[in-house]
């Protein structure tokens, strides 16, 4: 019984392996790159958006079912052993920067890229869009269907609450939550 459940976990791990290594290939014109140790799940969509877009993933990190990552033509860099789950759309415009040991919760909106609506008299399609783009420094938490937006960083050991709408920088160490998101206390 043993040798049939170390069979098991083998073809488990081999299958794993294989669809992985599909995964990567398919993305590769898009602009996608990643290391051997990423976990990716079959159904990610990643683009790169043409015009030098990429999307670069370290080590150890993992890419949970549906999540969509857009660099539209820009880069989307996320570091070592960082996790985003579940239906996690990040959308590059500007560029956005994921640090190293970084939890991205299911359903979480990451957007550097922002409309122009300043001129009343034009529509807003036409008015272009500002982008400044995102930095995600190290050791953060970013809870469940929380977003972030354009010209955020969200500083090195900050906790983001469920549900959260960050619209400005964090300090290191914080607590942020709330619609727009503001910090409730520090961790140090």
């Amino acid at each position: 019984m043993p040798l049939i459940n170390a069979l098991k976990r083998c073809r488990r791990t081999l299958s794993h392996l294989i669809k992985n290594r599909l995964k990567r290939t398919q993305m590769f014109p898009f602009g996608f790159r990643a290391d051997s140790s990423t976990s990716i799940a079959w159904s990610v969509s990643a683009d790169g958006g043409g015009q030098g877009g990429r999307i670069l993933v370290g080590a150890h990190s993992a890419l949970d079912a549906g999540v969509i990552l857009r660099a539209n033509g820009n880069t989307i860099s996320i570091g070592r052993n960082s996790t985003i789950n579940p239906y996690c759309m990040i959308h590059g415009g500007g560029g956005i920067t994921i640090g190293d040991g970084v939890r991205i919760g299911p359903h979480t909106v990451i957007t550097a890229a922002n409309h122009i609506f300043d001129d009343p008299s034009r529509p807003i399609y036409l008015q272009g869009e500002c982008k400044k783009g995102i930095v995600i420094e190290n050791d953060v938490w970013i809870g469940s269907g929380a977003g972030i937006l354009d010209g955020v960083v969200v500083a090195t050991g900050t906790v983001v609450g469920a549900g959260a709408v960050v619209t400005k920088s964090t300090p290191a160490y914080s607590v942020v939550v709330g619609v727009p998101a503001k910090v409730i206390k520090m961790r140090i």
